[in-house]
């Protein structure tokens, strides 16, 4: 189970860390803050599936990424499922659509 915990983590770490803000790892991180307080649509929806996939595919080596599954936008935030080939799902949620 702690591998469960790791992966999701890491992830977690991955996703919120905008690109060029770790000074030792300037590369690592994810393009998502680049989608902060922009309008939902359909360009926004491909570029989230995009960076999530990007960045999840670079920086987490024990999961193969199937999917993102945009669920709901709610007061600002984006619900939405991680699938992995392994069976296994992620729920997350992205804050600041405009």
């Amino acid at each position: 189970v702690m591998y469960q915990v790791s992966v999701a983590e890491s992830i977690k770490r991955i996703l919120e860390t905008p690109i060029g803000t770790r000074v030792m790892r300037p590369e690592f991180g994810s393009r998502l803050y680049e989608l902060i307080d922009k309008r939902m649509d359909e360009k926004w929806k491909l570029d989230f599936v995009r960076f999530t996939a990007e960045a999840i595919d670079k920086w987490e080596k024990r999961v193969k990424l199937t999917d993102v599954e945009l669920r709901k936008l709610e007061d600002g935030k984006v619900y939405y499922t991680l699938h992995f080939d392994n069976g296994e799902e992620i729920e997350r949620e992205f804050i600041g659509v405009a």
